[in-house]
Formats: C-alpha cells, structure tokens, sequence
C-alpha cells in the first residue's frame, strides 16, 4: 500500500470529555470514475468535508481520524449533491471499517466493527428501495414502489430488534435510523421526476398515515440527508392548494431548532439583500445553532448590494466594554464608518481630521463608528484610550464579514450610511477631503 495517496487528519475535539482513540479506514473504489474520496461529519442535518484521499492506480485510498463524536460520518464518491454519492457509517473511535465502493453501492471486506456491520446489513436489505427512492426519473413508478414499501413496512420491527452490538448508544439510535431512512427512501419517491404519479386515492397506506411531525424532531439533525429531508417533511403536512404562506409552512414544524433549518434554506435561495433581510428580521429569532448564524451572515455577505439606496450590511460587532453594537443600532443617523488599524499608517495619519469632523458634527444626527481590523485585540483596546478616539469604537478583526460584503482589501476604507439604513457610498471621500462634510450636510438636510 505504498502508493496508496492517505489523508492523515485528526478533528480537533470540541467536548474534552469525549476522549477518543483514532480510526482507520481503507478502501477500493474504481480508479477510472472515482478521482477523490471525501470524508464527511454530519453537522445539522448536511455533511461538511473534514478529509481527503486520491484513489492510486490500483484505486486503493485511505484515512486515519479522530472521531469529534460517536455518530454517522460519511465517504462521498463525487459531488454531496448528489445523496446517491454519499456512503454512512458510524464511528466512536478505535474503529476498522474497510470496504470495497461499487458501481451501484458498497461492500464490507476484511475486519470492520460490530455497528458498521449492522448498518450494511441493513443497507444491502434496502439498497433497491434506495435507488428506487432517490433516483429522479428511472423505471420506477408508484406501481412497483408502493407494494415494496408496504411489505418492508411490516419487517422493520424485527430488523431493529436484532441491533445488538453490546454498544448500546449505537443500538438505540439504530432504531431511529431505521425509521429515518426508510420514511426518507419512501417519501423523497414521491417529489422525484417519474413517468407516472398517484391520486390521492392511489396513495399506499404507508403514505396515507404518515405523520411527519413523527420525524420533525432534533433527530433529524443527526442524518446526512437530514436537511433535504426537512422540505419534503413539511410538504407531506402543509396542504400547498391551498397556497399556503412561509409563516403558514414555519409554523407547522414543531421544533424550533429545524424551524431555523427551514428558514435557512429560503435565506440561501433569496435572490436579493432585501429579501435576506425580510427574513431575517422576521425569523432570526430561530437561528440558534453556531452553524445557523454562519450560514446567514454568509448569504448576508454574498448577497449585499453596494449601490446607493440599498440596504446597508448590517454589522454587529463589540465595543471596548465587550458590547456588541450594530448597524440597527444606529437607524436614525447618518453613519460615517471607518475601517482601519493600529498599523496603518494612512488610517493614523487621518485621525486629526477624523476627530475635527466628530467636533463639527457633536449634536447633529451622525455618528461616527470606527470599525478596527486589527489581528491584535490587546493592541487596539491599549490604542483606542490612549489616544483618546471619539466616535464609537468596534473591533471586528481581519477577515470580519464587513470587509468581505464590500470587499476592502485595503485601509482605510470609509462608508457612508443613511439616516434609514441605506448605503449612500461604500467608498466615501476620507476626513482630510472637504468632500466628506459636503456629503454629510447633504445628507442630513434629507
């Protein structure tokens, strides 16, 4: 295994008490339509790359990991996008799994654990129904889907039943994943492209009780196909003749936390900052995972519109006391912003000109807010009082999602902002230009 390409990585613990030993796993895939293998962790319901190996000659590839929680993480063939890519298995540390990819789906070979023996098991027993379920178009239809999901139905029970791998976090999530896949295998049937689809009348009785608020839970979370599935789910509970609103599909699902899946998913398909910001402020309030914030303030930063009369960026970011101010903050004024550092010798050199229009502008309805991007915390929060800065005063780092909304890639950088929000220029002249107060008192007189 000497030309084998091998990833060695190790995932940084989050939980120091989930102490773990590395896994290994080894592999074969086809070296002709296979060019990368991509190892995965599950994160709220999707699969986020941790690693990856190139297939060598003979198509063997390779990985040793420290597994950040014992759950499902993935080998994907290819793109994520496509779910019939993407391989599970289940990890806690000092595992084996080896195996050998096929052209249609897998095989264990050699020594692998107790779980992911399990889980092959019960992948080999549903690898029609799989195919059948996620494949748009095909042979398939109703006619042959229907009959094949009502008799596995009724074996579920007794497949569940012989999980009994002596782990016994493993075998009680076995049970879920069981119900999970096979209501997403069964569902995702219905939305795919086919030849023929069934009436109402049609409908198996699978189908027919089905409750999705059975699966609307946190658990869902822990699937890779986790947040694909959350649409259809809501589907399958919203009655859409009757148009229903997104606050009417919002509040049909009974977690919080997969409201703010939902709501995600709508943010990254909104075709404008405007539309970001409907959301926003009539949903944020759902957005309560680490993750959920990420993936917001990143359609944030990519849909920003630099225009005059669009909405502002709306930044957020902490004051030498550690509280956080933002944009929103501040409606009501004319915002003159200030990106800099306590390196940059241009942005030094514009500070008495910078504390001269603070004093011409003292009672009036502006405010000036320095936005520091200085690596070095301590070195902004010694500078700032000492040399007595006046205007509000905000650190938000290097690679902070202001710069990268209007992508400054030099300092200083001066913003004007309007008494609603707006942009007025995201490229202002700077204080020591006459200019600057022109534009100020034009737009005050507004």
């Amino acid at each position: 295994m000497k030309k084998v390409i091998v990833l060695f990585l190790v995932v940084l613990l989050g939980n120091t008490t989930f102490a773990q030993k590395p896994s290994n796993i080894n592999g074969t895939a086809d070296p002709k339509t296979v060019k990368k293998v991509s190892l995965g962790k599950v994160l709220n319901g999707h699969v986020v790359e941790i690693g990856t190996s190139i297939p060598d000659s003979l198509g063997r590839f390779a990985f040793r990991f420290t597994p950040g929680y014992e759950g499902l993480y993935t080998l994907t063939m290819g793109n994520t996008n496509n779910i019939l890519n993407v391989l599970r298995f289940y990890f806690k540390g000092n595992d084996d799994l080896n195996l050998a990819v096929t052209p249609t789906f897998y095989e264990l070979i050699g020594k692998n654990s107790k779980e992911n023996q399990t889980l092959y098991q019960w992948d080999q027993y549903t690898q029609d129904m799989r195919a059948k379920g996620l494949t748009p178009g095909g042979m398939s239809t109703y006619v042959d889907f229907f009959p094949e999901v009502e008799e596995m139905k009724v074996k579920l029970g007794g497949l569940k039943a012989k999980a009994k791998t002596g782990n016994n976090r493993f075998d009680t999530f076995f049970a879920k994943l069981v119900d999970y896949d096979f209501a997403f295998y069964a569902i995702s049937h219905l939305y795919m492209p086919r030849s023929a689809h069934p009436s109402a009348e049609e409908m198996s009785d699978y189908y027919t009780n089905f409750q999705s608020d059975n699966f609307l839970t946190a658990d869902l979370l822990r699937f890779p196909y986790g947040d694909r599935f959350l649409s259809s789910l809501v589907y399958r509970k919203v009655d859409f003749k009757n148009k229903p609103t997104l606050a009417d599909q919002v509040n049909a699902i009974p977690a919080d936390v997969l409201k703010g899946q939902f709501i995600l998913q709508h943010m990254e398909r909104a075709r404008s900052y405007s539309d970001y910001i409907a959301l926003n402020d009539e949903y944020a309030k759902y957005l309560t995972l680490p993750e959920q914030t990420e993936r917001a303030n990143a359609v944030a930063t990519k849909l920003v519109d630099t225009k005059e009369g669009t909405k502002a960026f709306n930044f957020s970011y902490p004051d030498l006391s550690g509280k956080n101010i933002s944009l929103a903050d501040l409606k009501g004024k004319v915002v003159v912003v200030d990106v800099w550092a306590t390196w940059c010798g241009p942005c030094k050199a514009e500070e008495p000109h910078w504390e001269k229009l603070n004093e011409e502008f003292e009672g009036k309805d502006v405010v000036f807010v320095g936005v520091s991007v200085d690596q070095d915390k301590k070195a902004w929060e010694k500078y700032v009082p000492e040399k007595n800065l006046k205007g509000i005063q905000l650190h938000a780092g290097p690679g902070n999602d202001l710069s990268k909304a209007y992508k400054i890639t030099g300092i200083p950088r001066y913003l004007v902002i309007d008494k609603a929000g707006n942009i007025v220029t995201p490229d202002s002249p700077r204080p020591s230009d006459p200019k600057l107060k022109e534009l100020l008192n034009t737009w005050l007189a507004k």
